[in-house]
Formats: C-alpha cells, sequence, structure tokens
C-alpha cells in the first residue's frame, strides 16, 4: 500500500511539473513571438515632412473666411494631397489676398489652390505646406 501512495504522489508531482513546463514554454514562445513581430519594418517607410508653415486654427479660420468670397474655381483632385509633395505646374495657383497677408503676415510669399473645399498652401517651392479644410 505504502509503494501504491508513493506512486500516486510521484505521478502528481510529475503532472504538476510537466504542467508548469509546459505553461513556462508557451510564454517564452509567445514573447518570443512577440518581440519578432515588433521588429517588422512597416511598409510604408515615407515620414510625413514637417509643414514649411505652421498656422494656427485662427490663421485657418481667417484664411477660410477671406479666400471663400473669393469664389476661385477647384482645381480637380487627380491624386492624393500630402504635405511636401510637389505641385503640378500647371496648377492654378493664386496670391492670398490683401487682407489675409495683413492678418496672417507668413503667408505673404506663399500661395494657394483649392480642392474638394480644401484650401491647399502652397511655398514658394512649389511644395504642398499646408491644408486647410
Amino acid at each position: 500500500m505504502i509503494a501504491m501512495g508513493a506512486a500516486v504522489r510521484l505521478g502528481s508531482q510529475f503532472r504538476s511539473i510537466m504542467k508548469r513546463t509546459v505553461l513556462a514554454s508557451t510564454l517564452a514562445a509567445t514573447l518570443l513571438a512577440g518581440g519578432a513581430i515588433a521588429q517588422i519594418p512597416p511598409t510604408d517607410q515615407r515620414m510625413p515632412p514637417p509643414r514649411s508653415i505652421q498656422l494656427s486654427a485662427q490663421q485657418g479660420y481667417v484664411i477660410k473666411e477671406n479666400v471663400k468670397d473669393m469664389h476661385i474655381e477647384q482645381v480637380p483632385r487627380t491624386n492624393e494631397i500630402r504635405i511636401g509633395d510637389k505641385v503640378p505646374s500647371d496648377t492654378g495657383l493664386h496670391d492670398f489676398p490683401p487682407l489675409v497677408v495683413e492678418k496672417v503676415p507668413k503667408v505673404k510669399t506663399y500661395k494657394f489652390f483649392i480642392t474638394e473645399n480644401q484650401i491647399v498652401v502652397v511655398s514658394p517651392q512649389s511644395e504642398i505646406a499646408d491644408i486647410i479644410k
């Protein structure tokens, strides 16, 4: 009887050790796989460039309110518009009205066009500097 009790105890201890081993192995595999996934580089390597002009919400509002009264024809959008992109040479650019330049002096050397009810601010280098929605 004593031998049978010892065998049952040994079997119970063995199962307990095996459970802990399987749990530790599963945990280690999960952590290693998570680390490998975290190291996969993103597919889109293009970081958005910084805006070449910093407009506050109030300055954007001033621009919107004054430009909307100009009744400028919207440019049809052919592809996605992103800050830092070059503006096609055939895009009609407009100077900001004097009142806007007076209230937001930093746009003096910038131009703009309108597409899909967005004012696209263009730098002197013909790059998209900001998009006012």
